[in-house]
């Protein structure tokens, strides 16, 4: 990794995921700031840098050039090769290879980004948004808009200095189609905040409960008993397995009769089929006994950063939601993310609530 690159890649994240800044902005930011775009940075180091626009290249950054060079999974510290090859070794052109046949090994150098920050980069670009004109900053809510009822992106309007949102389903295409769902902003933004304070509230006394569970010694006696009772399944099963392998060799020298090995191994199966079920069930027990659910879950360490929110800004939405859905009526409804991880914790709740009204 160049470590001259690095704090700039890291701004440019910042630029986009704190600050909500359009590529095409971050890439105005370079230019006033004087940094040469990545094939004039090459040359001004004498690279032997093959690329066959390279001359007309005007050091310039463009969002595109940002976009790629953030998107890169060498700043995952993952050395990334095989993205071209030549045609033939006849005519010297090279192709694109898909993405899937790329040869990666990780963990080659010190990574530019965390995972979690990459990850943040990602879904946000993935979002449809676009900076207002003679503006580099997108809007607060940008991409994270929809109608619940078409699912259509919601569309930012002003009348009389007053912001609001509305169907675009509606105000472009069909007034039949759907209904207007239209929002003020100042009216969309509080009810956002209040409902990531709510969900942070939730979330706290879920982790007490949980915390409380783990700590519970039934808990800890029952799940010596099921991994006890696992350890002895297993081992039942494999010796019913070695039984039934070992008929075809003892009908085979005659100290059981075909009509013997068929029904024998019969049985055998029915009873490893028997076994893989109870397995399976304690298994399944063993899971929701605990493990793995701690408050160290993503779905509680990612709210726990923000408890204390008193204002929305665009790095708490990237991190904390999916989806807002106005409904009509200017009512919303919020998707958070780590909704399977928020499963998980109250399917384990509802696994242990004897246990825990039992410690209450």
């Amino acid at each position: 990794m160049d470590e001259e690159i690095a704090p700039i890649k890291r701004e440019m994240l910042r630029w986009i995921v704190q600050e909500g800044m359009s590529l095409n902005g971050v890439a105005k930011r370079l230019n006033e700031m004087g940094i040469p775009n990545p094939t004039a940075y090459k040359r001004s180091l004498g690279w032997n840098y093959c690329n066959p626009k390279a001359d007309e290249n005007d050091g310039l950054w463009v969002g595109t050039t940002v976009r790629r060079m953030l998107l890169d999974r060498m700043n995952l510290g993952h050395m990334v090769q095989g993205k071209q090859r030549v045609v033939s070794y006849k005519v010297h052109d090279k192709v694109a290879v898909p993405e899937d046949e790329w040869f990666v090994k990780e963990n080659t150098h010190e990574p530019t980004f965390s995972k979690e920050e990459y990850d943040d980069l990602a879904r946000v670009l993935k979002r449809d948004t676009q900076a207002p004109r003679g503006q580099n900053t997108v809007h607060l809510f940008s991409g994270f808009l929809r109608c619940y009822d078409c699912r259509k992106a919601l569309q930012r309007k002003s009348a009389k200095g007053i912001v609001y949102y509305a169907c675009r389903t509606y105000t472009e295409k069909s007034k039949e189609r759907c209904t207007k769902h239209s929002i003020r902003l100042d009216i969309l933004e509080q009810g956002v905040l209040i409902a990531i304070q709510t969900q942070i509230e939730l979330l706290e006394g879920l982790a007490e409960a949980v915390n409380a569970i783990n700590q519970n010694p039934v808990i800890d006696t029952q799940s010596k008993r099921i991994e006890k009772m696992l350890r002895e399944k297993h081992r039942e099963a494999e010796r019913t397995k070695t039984l039934s392998d070992g008929l075809y060799v003892d009908w085979k020298t005659g100290h059981i009769t075909q009509e013997d090995y068929s029904r024998m191994k019969a049985k055998f199966e029915e009873q490893l089929a028997q076994l893989a079920m109870v397995i399976e069930n304690l298994e399944d027990k063993q899971r929701h006994m605990g493990q793995g659910i701690t408050t160290e879950n993503a779905v509680f360490s990612e709210f726990r950063k923000h408890r204390n929110i008193q204002k929305l800004d665009r790095s708490v939405l990237v991190e904390l939601v999916d989806t807002v859905f106005v409904h009509e009526g200017s009512e919303i409804s919020i998707a958070f993310r780590f909704a399977d991880e928020y499963e998980r914790v109250l399917e384990f709740l509802e696994m242990n609530k004897e246990k825990l009204m039992v410690e209450a």
